[in-house]
């Protein structure tokens, strides 16, 4: 476990506590990988960024190294589903974006329906659902 922290150290070359696409190309290539395939280089990163922002945490590079439990790979994997789920990017899903979730899965699903979903997953009552509140109704309580 303290070579893969090491590599993670070692890359992140400005500090920040990320690492970018360029500094994880950068370090995969000073430790003597081939790196011929930049687009292979961006779909590993864009993996690991769980976040979806465009940088790699120590958390989530942990995660993809196989060094955290499997649920939270598994709570990792469920917020990117609902992140895709989420067309506009604003870190909520609307009813218009669930509806179209259901539409996409070629299940129909009824206006009264919908609404009950809604109202019973939205705890908070603002009219759309988190990403957590999303996992946990549609999902359960794994996140």
């Amino acid at each position: 476990m303290a070579h893969v922290e090491q590599f993670f150290r070692e890359a992140d070359t400005d500090g920040s506590g990320y690492l970018t696409v360029q500094e994880l190309t950068t370090m995969l290539q000073r430790k003597g990988y081939k790196v011929k395939d930049d687009q292979q280089i961006e779909k590993m990163f864009n993996t690991m960024d769980m976040e979806g922002d465009k940088k790699v945490s120590f958390d989530e590079y942990m995660q993809a190294m196989g060094q955290k439990p499997d649920t939270e790979h598994k709570a990792a994997h469920l917020r990117r589903l609902a992140r895709s789920f989420d067309k506009t990017g604003d870190g909520k899903i609307d009813r218009s974006e669930l509806k179209a979730v259901f539409a996409e899965m070629k299940s129909n699903i009824s206006e009264a329906e919908l609404d009950r979903l809604m109202s019973s997953a939205d705890k908070d009552s603002s009219g759309y659902l988190d990403y957590e509140e999303f996992i946990e109704r549609v999902f359960g309580k794994q996140a």
